[in-house]
């Protein structure tokens, strides 16, 4: 097994094999808008191309394996099943090791495992989602990897430790759009990222053109992570339905007049059936409260004829990012999904350049998941909650 299958790919991996080849770059950086084909690309060049031709120890990362396991490791292992090359048995689930015949292997591992980050080395790295992790965590990786290095980005923040790697001489940085792509997207994909044209000129540069963040309309500025989430004196749920979009369970607890926040999950995929045994499987009973999307009456009531403690959640937009701005908020490090979706949280900006009292509905599922809990919960007087079934 020493040559690559045929497979569909963009001029994004066309790019990186190019860079990879060369032997001429320490870090390929992928810098780029939403769905320009950055980590399928990627996925293929490290599971197919690299480790069919050469020996090579290879790493993936991401800032968690929760987030690892539904992005880069889901698509690694989809690219190695298209191709007919994938063997169960050469998956090591326990170990998260894949191996090849010839001796190759990908091990795939969460940043939030320090044992790892500062364990033995490899000959090639990839960071998904790298803005995401801190520098510390990237110097500590980089320093065990002897050849190349990838990172995958939405260049999302005004300020990142990516950009500086990105940019140094000698490294090379590869900037692609979702029209890299556009053979492998639906129209509904196309028209959602078009949109940002008239919503958010800044998002619209992040996620359509690729370009780095600029705005100052961010929404929350006020936020900080935590290592865990602590014992609260009042703790309870928000939920944001989706299907072709995540559906998003976030944990909220109130402490010391501090709130803090935790992803539980960030799915999609999910009927009503599967939304229900995944909150179970997470340990909510019928005494835990889910504040949800109002907007969807019929599958609330289908949740708690399920044995949960489903509510319909006030649903005033302003009001609820007003709510969570009034109290100090701390995000767990594990809720990479919503880190993600808060830095690009942005309110919309007219033409005239006004900042409007309205957020730009894009990737922001957690964020309402989020809102629905602390609005609701938090703006009446506290009263006792009874199961009703």
């Amino acid at each position: 097994m020493n040559s690559m299958p045929e497979l569909i790919h963009t001029p994004v991996f066309d790019a990186n094999l190019r860079a990879y080849k060369s032997r001429q770059h320490r870090v390929i950086v992928n810098e780029g808008s939403s769905r320009s084909s950055k980590t399928i690309s990627l996925s293929q060049l490290l599971s197919l191309y690299i480790p069919l031709k050469e020996k090579k120890s290879i790493t993936i990362v991401s800032p968690s394996l929760p987030h690892l396991k539904r992005g880069a490791r889901r698509d690694v292992l989809q690219v190695l099943e298209n191709a007919g090359i994938y063997r169960d048995e050469w998956f090591n689930k326990t170990d998260q090791v894949y191996n090849y015949p010839n001796g190759s292997y990908i091990e795939f591992f969460g940043v939030e495992d320090t044992s790892k980050v500062h364990g033995p080395s490899r000959d090639i790295l990839w960071i998904n989602e790298a803005n995401l992790i801190s520098r510390e965590t990237y110097m500590q990786l980089a320093i065990r990897t002897n050849e190349t290095i990838f990172l995958d980005y939405n260049p999302a923040d005004l300020y990142s430790w990516c950009y500086a790697v990105a940019d140094k001489p000698g490294n090379k940085c590869i900037h692609s759009t979702y029209k890299n792509n556009l053979r492998q997207l639906t129209k509904e994909m196309v028209d959602e990222i078009e949109s940002l044209k008239d919503a958010d000129i800044n998002l619209w540069n992040v996620y359509g053109l690729g370009l780095r963040g600029t705005s100052q309309a961010t929404i929350y500025t006020h936020w900080q992570l935590v290592d865990h989430f602590p014992e609260c004196d009042d703790t309870f749920y928000g939920l944001d339905f989706g299907y072709n979009n995540p559906s998003a369970l976030v944990k909220v607890g109130i402490r010391d007049k501090c709130i803090y926040v935790e992803e539980i999950f960030y799915e999609t995929k999910l009927t009503t059936n599967d939304l229900t045994e995944v909150i179970k499987i997470y340990g909510l009973t019928r005494s835990c409260p889910i504040y949800c999307d109002a907007a969807e009456p019929k599958t609330i009531e289908e949740i708690k004829r399920m044995g949960l403690y489903a509510l319909p959640a006030e649903k005033s937009v302003y009001d609820g990012i007003q709510k969570v701005k009034s109290y100090p908020l701390f995000i767990t490090r594990n809720s990479t999904n919503i880190i993600k979706e808060i830095k690009s949280y942005k309110w919309k900006i007219d033409k005239d350049e006004r900042v409007l009292d309205e957020p730009v509905k894009f990737m922001d599922h957690a964020l309402d998941a989020m809102r629905y809990a602390i609005y609701t919960r938090l703006n009446k007087p506290k009263t006792v909650l009874v199961y009703s079934y």
